[in-house]
């Protein structure tokens, strides 16, 4: 045995007697503190001996590459980081993890012959065994990464690296100090002041980091990430404020009402809510929900988080995009939503475990029937319907859809959404067929109401329910959120009817 495997036997028996000792020897809570500090300033060494191992094999490998006594041929390992993944059995990552630390922290010769260290401050921390392997490799990648901005705002390299050092400084001083949650408040501190200063990402950070990423599914939703620039990111918020701006006069009848009315400066949105009547109406007396005997009730609350309006905001300004046909040839073709389902699952009452459906989306793959469902009430959507040998036996029939002089009526008599209390005016709204077009349902103006894609979602996927009274579109909510089975109508665009409003073709 040579004297590394005798060094690492009495090691190893030290440390189960300090194990042994941990689980059983009485001690005070604070005396227990004090031996877990301990035991956490062991396993800090331990890390540091693990990133210098790493450190001393890759110098090896890369010095017997280097003398061509070890060639490619007869490796079977790739590189430094694959001959120690897997001799030491853990991920790639973490090689890579300790190779960075490892950069960061060992003196190097320098061009002018002397040592110096990359992060000095990170390297003294580390050599007293006060930071673990994963902060220490954080705090470098950080001062790392901010290079590029660092010398954007300094171009004076002297002014460049003090700043750098600053902020690596400032990073350990709050490992010491605090535990990692401080370490990544003060990393967000030091990104927000030098985006402050105006940096503007380069051509090479474009090239790294830019773009959309899809990062899979979670609990059937699907994941995307996006990095924008500063126009991207503009022309998005302004997609979306229409739909997350309280602010809207579509959200907000108090605010964007009450002021301009009692001023006398409302007379267009007065009759926009009130034609007919010549007579502005006071925000305080709108009523946005009404019963079937024209009694005011308390309309269902909007309970979208930001995020999710935000979302809707986006694939509405999309779905405009796509109605527009001024989009770029996609396959010879306007790009439009394609989806193929066979006619038993169209028609089929689809139960909630019932993962046996032929249906698919052209980019996406497999979709619920629901989703087609619900999609076909929208006139840009090209569904193509396969009997039982998968033969096409309904392309995108015109028959479903509202004729443009129904769409005319539909705007006129509902003006916005029909769910009770919503302010998402026609804009925002699509036609939907109150009983479904795949189950018989007619496309006419008494099986039609004007709905926004939130609640179109809703009449879709949980228990309401539309039922037409004499040309005006009720609301029932689902049993479970009230036993009463009550009808509901939007009386936000009608302010001035206090009954039923009936407009026929």
């Amino acid at each position: 045995m040579n004297a590394l495997q005798e060094e690492f036997a009495h090691l190893q028996s030290r440390m189960a007697q300090l194990r042994i000792a941990a689980s059983r020897v009485d001690a005070t809570p604070t005396q227990l503190d004090q031996l877990g500090l301990s035991i956490e300033t062991l396993s800090h060494e331990a890390g540091r001996t693990q990133v210098t191992l790493a450190f001393r094999m890759e110098q090896e490998i890369n010095a017997l590459n280097a003398e061509k006594k070890l060639s490619t041929g007869r490796s079977p390992f790739r590189s430094v980081k694959d001959r120690l993944s897997q001799v030491l059995h853990i991920s790639p990552g973490e090689v890579q993890q300790r190779l960075n630390t490892a950069h960061g922290v060992m003196a190097v010769e320098a061009p002018n012959g002397d040592t110096e260290t990359a992060h000095p401050f990170v390297a003294t921390a580390f050599e007293d065994a006060a930071l673990p392997v994963a902060l220490a490799a954080k705090i470098i990648g950080t001062v790392v990464g901010l290079q590029a901005p660092i010398q954007q705002i300094s171009s004076d390299p002297v002014e460049a690296r003090v700043l750098s050092e600053r902020i690596e400084a400032s990073l350990v001083n709050a490992a010491l100090s605090s535990t990692p949650k401080a370490v990544e408040r003060e990393k967000r501190n030091w990104e927000n002041k030098i985006n402050a200063a105006g940096v503007q990402p380069t051509f090479e950070v474009k090239r790294d980091f830019q773009g959309a990423y899809y990062q899979g599914k979670h609990f059937g939703l699907h994941k995307w990430s996006f990095l924008m620039d500063a126009i991207q990111h503009e022309t998005f918020l302004t997609a979306i404020a229409p739909e997350a701006n309280p602010r809207s006069a579509n959200h907000d009848p108090a605010g964007e009402l009450s002021g301009n009315r009692r001023q006398g400066q409302g007379q267009g949105q007065g009759q926009e809510r009130g034609q007919g009547h010549g007579q502005e109406v006071e925000a305080d007396e709108i009523r946005v929900a009404l019963d079937q005997n024209g009694k005011e009730v308390e309309a269902p609350k909007d309970t979208r988080s930001l995020a999710q309006k935000r979302l809707d905001g986006a694939i509405h300004a999309l779905t405009v995009g796509l109605q527009t046909g001024k989009l770029s040839i996609n396959g010879g073709y306007q790009p439009q939503i394609v989806v193929n389902i066979d006619q038993k699952t169209l028609e089929a009452d689809l139960a909630a475990t019932d993962a046996n459906f032929r249906s698919d989306a052209v980019h996406s793959g497999p979709i619920n029937p629901r989703s087609i469902r619900q999609l076909a009430c929208n006139a840009e959507l090209l569904p193509v319907v396969l009997g039982g040998d998968s033969q096409a036996i309904d392309v995108g029939s015109r028959k479903r859809l509202f004729t443009a002089e129904q769409r005319k009526v539909i705007y006129a008599r509902d003006r916005g959404c029909t769910f009770p209390g919503c302010t998402s005016g026609v804009d925002r709204c699509e036609a939907h067929h109150v009983q479904q077009y795949s189950r018989g349902g007619p496309t006419t103006l008494e099986n039609a109401a004007m709905v926004c894609r939130h609640h179109h979602h809703l009449v879709h996927e949980t228990g309401w329910t539309i039922t037409m009274r004499n040309g005006v579109p009720f609301w029932s909510p689902p049993p479970e959120e009230s036993s009463s089975n009550q009808l509901m109508r939007n009386a936000y665009f009608h302010p001035e009817k206090a009954g039923q409003l009936q407009i026929t073709a």
